[in-house]
């Protein structure tokens, strides 16, 4: 089986670069590939940049060029809900992109306030993963507490709590990262077996400060799911 896992910075792959070893590297464009063979697996980590468009990008370079069997999403996200703690991962059902909106006509000088724009649902912006994947993750055996729900994505780090709670009555989603909605809308586009997680490094709701080290949890979760994986 041939598996893309992916990351958006190089200390989300660092750890998974370690693990599996591999023995070929390719970079395509601005996109690195990792290449090694794992239990039976082809495991290619890829290292696809921050944002949408770099996650748009970096994910049709892998589905052209790797065509894999199915592709992984993670990384941190800051939770949207206070219920998640730091270290919490988030097993994601269906990723939606939360940045897309009308906002108001105002006069000049008239400012501006994001609680008053309207998003666009009548536009399908969310895309499910796939379902025999995410089973799968729910019994991968791990310290951290899971939630299985919404991802969102947006080219934003919100940390205003009014924008943040409008955002989760607007969407439902459980954490805010950028890349997540772009590759799965992707592999859906390319008929792709996908999955997506985040590990939650911050939470503003109660006032939980970005933490780095997050970032290696998430991997060895990765590490476990795939085990899982025949």
């Amino acid at each position: 089986m041939k598996i893309v896992i992916q990351g958006a910075t190089p200390d989300e792959i660092d750890k998974l670069i370690a693990f599996y070893n591999p023995t070929k590297h390719t970079q395509i464009a601005s996109y690195h590939f990792y290449e090694a063979e794992y239990n039976g697996h082809t495991i290619i980590i890829q290292l696809t940049e921050k944002g949408i468009i770099n996650a748009t990008i970096a994910t049709t370079v892998a589905a052209l060029n790797f065509k894999p069997d199915l592709l992984i999403n993670q990384g941190c996200a800051g939770g949207h809900v206070p219920e998640l703690k730091l270290g919490d991962i988030v097993i994601a059902e269906c990723s939606k992109y939360i940045n897309d909106f009308k906002t108001p006509p105002t006069n000049a000088g008239g400012g501006s306030n994001s609680l008053l724009w309207t998003p666009h649902k009548s536009r399908s912006y969310a895309t499910q993963t796939t379902t025999k994947y995410v089973d799968i993750a729910k019994q991968v055996k791990t310290n951290h507490t899971t939630h299985v729900g919404i991802l969102g994505s947006a080219d934003t780090f919100s940390r205003e709590i009014d924008r943040i709670n409008y955002l989760h009555s607007c969407f439902g989603h459980l954490c805010e990262d950028m890349e997540s909605a772009a590759t799965m809308r992707v592999c859906e586009e390319f008929g792709i077996d996908r999955m997506a997680f985040r590990v939650i490094s911050n939470n503003e709701l109660t006032l939980i400060p970005f933490d780095e080290n997050t970032r290696q949890d998430m991997q060895q979760f990765i590490i476990d799911y795939i085990d899982l994986i025949k």
